[in-house]
């Protein structure tokens, strides 16, 4: 049985092989007819591996008509593989040592029963780390570029020892991927627009409450995971006896959430 997969999966590679060759020799540009190939690896991509070289080979080529459409790929890829994923857990790291001895309103410990929540909830790397450190710039001494050169840092030191992987043990339950050996490091770009949405998350940032939300509308990553962190303030189980103030602040949470996905709605073209 796991001959006759292996030997499909060696036809698919030997076909998508033939078939980049003749997307570049011929200059194909259609996307919709190439990924229709060219996903087919995803089923059996292998990490550094001849697929994953391949795969790569052909953004190249996607590059040379579609830049933008090249760069999202690869984002996807490198999401698949695990590369960006070690970000992740730097971020939980930080944010739980940042955050340590902070209580909910709840009295529940603030990083498990809400940040963690919250970065557990983005769809991509980027949602995440947001979404983890979302609240650190707000909560303690330390400012976003602090706080983004401690998740650097993190990084660096775990890359120049591979040999430990232990930082994965905490969190190996908390998110669906496992990290890759090898991880990509984000260019500034990508650090850029992570720090520009810790900061629109910021509410010390704006002058008032209004302006606050309006900022985050004008920003899909802030808004995204403004969104989910409303869904968790407004969970009410972690308040074991709400009073007639935490009520009133779920119906505030409400009516910001309905607005927030209103402004989300319109940005995706719903």
């Amino acid at each position: 049985m796991f001959q006759k997969i292996a030997e499909h999966h060696n036809t698919q590679f030997r076909l998508c092989k033939t078939l980049v060759a003749g997307f570049k020799a011929t200059n194909e540009q259609d996307l919709s007819y190439m990924n229709g190939y060219m996903d087919t690896l995803f089923d059996f991509m292998d990490p550094g591996g001849d697929t994953e070289a391949l795969y790569r080979e052909y953004l190249a080529h996607v590059a040379t008509f579609n830049p933008q459409k090249a760069k999202e790929y690869e984002e996807s890829l490198d999401e698949h593989l695990g590369y960006k994923i070690h970000i992740v857990f730097a971020a939980a790291h930080v944010a739980r040592d940042l955050h340590q001895g902070q209580k909910d309103k709840g009295g529940n410990d603030y990083f498990s029963s809400h940040l963690l929540p919250v970065g557990k909830s983005g769809h991509n790397w980027k949602e995440q780390v947001v979404g983890l450190l979302h609240d650190a710039a707000e909560d303690t001494p330390n400012d976003i570029s602090t706080i983004l050169q401690l998740v650097k840092k993190k990084l660096e030191t775990w890359m120049n020892n591979p040999d430990d992987r232990s930082w994965i043990d905490d969190f190996e339950e908390e998110f669906f991927q496992y990290p890759a050996e090898q991880c990509h490091m984000p260019p500034e770009e990508e650090w850029n627009e992570i720090a520009t949405a810790l900061q629109l998350l910021d509410h010390h940032t704006a002058p008032n409450r209004e302006e606050y939300l309006s900022r985050i509308c004008t920003n899909i990553l802030a808004l995204k995971v403004k969104l989910n962190d409303l869904r968790s303030n407004m969970d009410i189980s972690r308040i074991a006896e709400p009073t007639e103030r935490d009520m009133e602040r779920l119906e505030r949470y409400k009516r910001e959430y309905e607005k927030l996905m209103t402004a989300f709605q319109e940005q995706i073209g719903l």
